[in-house]
C-alpha cells in the first residue's frame, strides 16, 4: 500500500477517534451539567437548554458558516480533513447523545470531560484537521487584528463564549467549572500533540569534546555538531558538541560523558519535537 493511502487511513482513524472521544465528553459529562470548553459546543450547550436543539445540528450549523468564511486559510487537504471532521463531530454527537449521562458530581465531570475533550482535540489536529469552532473564527479576526497572535485570538473567543454561558445560566459556579473544563482540555490537547516527539538536547563542554564526538557517532550511530565558541573566563577557544537524544537515552549518554570526562559541562533542555533521521519523518 502506498504512503500517502496509509497515511489518509491513519488519519481516518485519528479522525474518527478524536470526534468520537469529543462527542463523548460533551453528551456524557459536559452538557448534562451545563459545562462547556469553548468553541461552538458552548453555544450549542446554551441553545440546548434554552430552546432545546440539539447540539449536533448547532454543530454542523455553525462550523457550516465559519468554514465557508475560514476555509480559504487551509491549505488543500486540511480543508478536505477539516469539512471531513465537522460532518463526523455532527454524527457522533447525534450517536452519542443516546449513551446514558453522568450528572452525579459536576466537579468529576468536569475533569472527565476536559480530559477527554482534549485527548479528542488532540487526536484531530494531530491528522492537520479541525472540527471548525474558535480556531476558524481565530482565523477570521486575524485579518482584522494582525498584531495579535492566533493563540490569543482564540484563548480570548473561548473565554468571552464560556463567561457567556455563565451569564445565560446566571450560574457562577457553572462558569469556573466551564473555565476549569477549558484549561484541562488545553493541557491534554498539546501533552497529545507532542506525545512521542519530545527529546532532550545536549550542549556538552569538554576538553575531551574529540573522544565524546568519538564514541556518540560510533556506539551510539547519533548525529553530533561540533560549534566553535569562545569561554569569557578563560578566553580559551573551545568546542561545544550539540547533540539531541531520546530520552531513554540519555542515562546512557550521560555515563558515557562522565566516564571520560567527569569534569565535563553538560546543559540538558527539553525539545518538543524532532523532524530528521533518527526521530520523526518528513511528512
Amino acid at each position: 500500500m502506498k504512503k500517502p493511502m496509509i497515511k489518509f487511513l491513519t488519519d481516518f482513524i485519528f479522525l474518527l477517534l478524536g470526534c468520537v472521544l469529543l462527542s463523548v465528553s460533551i453528551n456524557v459529562f459536559l452538557l448534562p451539567n451545563k459545562i462547556s470548553a469553548g468553541g461552538i459546543s458552548t453555544i450549542g450547550t446554551v441553545l440546548f437548554y434554552l430552546f432545546g436543539i440539539k447540539i449536533s445540528l448547532t454543530n454542523l450549523f455553525f462550523n457550516a458558516l465559519l468554514f465557508i468564511f475560514g476555509y480559504k486559510y487551509l491549505g488543500k487537504y486540511a480543508v478536505v480533513q477539516t469539512a471531513t471532521g465537522i460532518v463526523l463531530l455532527s454524527v457522533c454527537l447525534e450517536l452519542t447523545s443516546h449513551i446514558p449521562t453522568y450528572s452525579q458530581n459536576e466537579f468529576i465531570g468536569v475533569l472527565s470531560g476536559g480530559v477527554l475533550m482534549g485527548a479528542g482535540v488532540g487526536m484531530i489536529v494531530k491528522t492537520g484537521a479541525s472540527t471548525g469552532g474558535s480556531d476558524f473564527a481565530g482565523l477570521i479576526l486575524k485579518n482584522c487584528f494582525p498584531h495579535i497572535s492566533l493563540a490569543k485570538l482564540i484563548m480570548i473567543i473561548d473565554c468571552l463564549i464560556v463567561v457567556m454561558s455563565g451569564i445565560v445560566f446566571k450560574n457562577y459556579t457553572v462558569t469556573v467549572y466551564s473555565i476549569i473544563a477549558l484549561f484541562v482540555s488545553s493541557i491534554i490537547t498539546d501533552k497529545i500533540l507532542i506525545f512521542g516527539d519530545e527529546a532532550k538536547m545536549l550542549r556538552i563542554f569538554s576538553k575531551e569534546a574529540s573522544r565524546i564526538s568519538d564514541y556518540i557517532l560510533n556506539k551510539y550511530e547519533r548525529g553530533v555538531t561540533g560549534i566553535p565558541c569562545i569561554g569569557m573566563y578563560s578566553n580559551e577557544n573551545s568546542l561545544m558538541l550539540l547533540c539531541v537524544v531520546t530520552p531513554k537515552e540519555l542515562p546512557s549518554y550521560m555515563s558515557l560523558i562522565k566516564d571520560i570526562d567527569k569534569n565535563a559541562f553538560v546543559i540538558i533542555s527539553n525539545v518538543n519535537e524532532v523532524i530528521g533521521e533518527g526521530f520523526k519523518e518528513v511528512v
